[in-house]
């Protein structure tokens, strides 16, 4: 019985949010208006509807006025308090500003920007995406003064992550009638692999001590003799090689720098999401070290160099590495 009554439930509701989809279809703004906007009595008014009818009938039984027209205050007041509950939220704009990357299993960030054109402002908006009922905020907005929220959704896996429909309600000023609307907006957060340590890619791997590394002008170590150029510290001159009349010389020092790093496929052994993760993790390593690094990837290969762009780009190529085409790998 409960399995059917769940398989009834699920239908019921794809076929509602596909009529949703058809009246509010996907876009970057969206506007709030008497085509988008839902208005019923919750558990509250319910009860309330039930006490009114109560009194109504003990008014209508023995004839007394005064509870009659109790029954009649309360009808007038749920009656305006539809109309007030539906006015603080229409008018009300959602656009989306911006969707902030973030890791696999980490919290995405998106920016939404929301505006009221009422005169009174808008008040107790609760706004909680579709597929995360873990948080819901709450805002109440000033007329003609937009307001940036940070409304986050937990991501699981790598690739771009749409958070679903999102949902604005109010149940303003009375808490006894509910408001509400499913917004599609058309936002997705791209999700990198999560950071796991493996073994460091060997390709290139050198310590700088060896063949692959290279020397940069300005260390420690002494490297030889240059002829002297106006403007060299005095502290470098070679005064030894002067006293004996071989000329005026600098001394020329060097430090040894680390060979340059390659992000190498080939050179993990272990499944894709992993060879991924791990990628992620000496990306990340690099940078922090500020260490030039490549990426080879089937089909793709970047530079050597470091920097935040260089590094937004490599963790980019790796969370759409081998995504599905069609929906982007959307979670």
């Amino acid at each position: 019985m409960n399995t059917l009554l769940a398989a009834w439930r699920q239908a019921w509701q794809q076929r509602f949010y596909r009529w949703v989809d058809k009246r509010t279809p996907r876009a970057q703004q969206v506007r709030l208006n008497r085509k988008n906007l839902y208005i019923f009595p919750n558990l509250a008014g319910g009860l309330y509807l039930l006490v009114m009818l109560v009194i109504w009938m003990l008014g209508t039984n023995y004839q007394n006025n005064l509870i009659l027209a109790l029954a009649y205050l309360m009808g007038s007041i749920f009656v305006v308090g539809i109309h007030h509950t539906f006015a603080n939220m229409a008018g009300v704009s959602v656009r989306v500003v911006d969707a902030k990357p973030t890791f696999a299993g980490e919290q995405a960030i998106f920016v939404l920007e929301l505006n009221c054109t009422h005169k009174n402002g808008c008040d107790n908006l609760e706004l909680r995406w579709q597929n995360n009922s873990g948080e819901t905020q709450t805002i109440s907005l000033n007329p003609n003064e937009p307001q940036q929220v940070n409304l986050r959704a937990p991501s699981k896996l790598r690739g771009y992550l749409r958070p679903g429909r999102l949902s604005i309600q109010s149940r303003f000023p009375l808490g006894i009638i509910r408001c509400w609307t499913w917004v599609n907006l058309d936002t997705q957060a791209l999700i990198y692999p999560s950071p796991i340590v493996t073994d460091e890619p060997h390709a290139q791997a050198s310590d700088g001590k060896g063949e692959g590394g290279s020397s940069q002008r300005g260390g420690d170590d002494f490297s030889g003799l240059r002829d002297y150029q106006p403007g060299d510290p005095i502290k470098h001159i070679a005064w030894k090689q002067y006293a004996q009349d071989k000329g005026l010389f600098t001394k020329d020092y060097e430090a040894q720098r680390s060979a340059d790093k390659w992000l190498d496929w080939n050179s993990l052994n272990h499944p894709q999401e992993m060879r991924l993760s791990g990628l992620c993790y000496w990306a990340l390593e690099y940078e922090r070290q500020q260490i030039p690094y490549g990426l080879q990837l089937p089909g793709l290969s970047l530079a050597p160099t470091c920097g935040e762009h260089h590094l937004q780009t490599v963790l980019k190529a790796l969370a759409e590495f081998n995504l599905p085409r069609e929906a982007d790998h959307v979670r």
